[in-house]
């Protein structure tokens, strides 16, 4: 405003001011022009930073389960490949519903279960699921809690509870803060990821997390390992009671909301859920029955 009347002045006194007038005028300008940088500057500097922190909803930040101490182990032989006699690598994949909440439940048949970092290749036909395996951070895109792949420890930490080990040709599920199969799993060159705990002993593990989110659970059931989806948006509360009333003993969570995977059918035709990211982070980590 100062600055606006200012000029109005110099325009009606047209005498006496007219050459300070002119030694002023290339400096304000010089002025404006700075003014103006600085704005452009924080404009790109807000945005790219905006950019940076804009991650899909299923980058969860660490917290803490409600239930910690205790430890179960809950060991389930990969049934999918003993005395079978089939041909064909696929996943069959029913629905179910648990007090109105539909789920789809994928039973893998004469495939193994493994761990990977980066993103499988779709052609692959050899690979009868895909699904996103531990949680990255948002703050260093590292991978959230301890995390070995054949053999070797990527990551450490046990911000979740829950965890799965894959141990020669067993698959582990269990709760605790610590426990001997992450080393076994270092031993045997094997796999092992951290999770949210979802069920333990057949009762619901509370979580912190209270959003609704399409969600996926790598579970136990009858001594046989599956994967559990919801249909709908769900909270974490709800899908635990609803995995429960199914039959599942236990069970932790698979990355769920619109993480990208997929699964091959019976007629081993590629089915795929989720959205396909453009950018992949790199330390992206998945699932996988082949």
């Amino acid at each position: 405003m100062m600055t606006k009347n200012k000029q109005e002045n110099e325009v009606y006194i047209l005498g006496s001011e007219s050459g300070k007038t002119g030694k002023k005028e290339p400096k304000r300008n010089l002025i404006i022009l700075i003014c103006i940088l600085a704005i452009i500057l924080t404009v790109v500097l807000i945005f790219f930073l905006n950019r940076k922190e804009q991650a899909p909803e299923y980058y969860f930040e660490p917290e803490q389960t409600v239930q910690s101490e205790q430890q179960s182990v809950s060991v389930a032989i990969t049934d999918s490949v003993r005395n079978s006699t089939e041909q064909i690598s696929y996943m069959e994949v029913s629905e179910e519903t648990a007090n109105d909440l539909p789920l789809f439940v994928y039973t893998p048949h004469n495939a193994t279960m493994s761990l990977m970092v980066g993103m499988p290749d779709k052609l692959d036909s050899n690979i009868v699921f895909a699904a996103m395996a531990a949680d990255i951070r948002k703050d260093n895109m590292q991978i959230v809690g301890d995390f070995v792949l054949s053999g070797k420890q990527l990551a450490h930490g046990i911000a979740k509870k829950g965890y799965a080990a894959i141990t020669g040709h067993k698959i582990t599920i269990g709760v605790g803060e610590t426990t001997p199969l992450l080393q076994q799993a270092i031993n045997d060159n094997g796999y092992f990821f951290r999770q949210y705990p979802l069920v333990f002993n057949g009762e619901p593990v509370e979580n912190k997390l209270k959003n609704k989110s399409v969600r996926r659970a790598l579970a136990v059931r009858n001594e046989h390992v599956i994967m559990v989806e919801s249909k709908n948006r769900e909270s974490f509360r709800d899908f635990s009671q609803a995995l429960i009333d199914i039959g599942v003993s236990d069970a932790i969570y698979l990355v769920g909301g619109d993480a990208y995977g997929w699964y091959r059918n019976s007629e081993h035709v590629r089915q795929e859920f989720g959205k396909e990211l453009p950018d992949i982070p790199e330390n992206i980590s998945y699932i996988i029955w082949k």
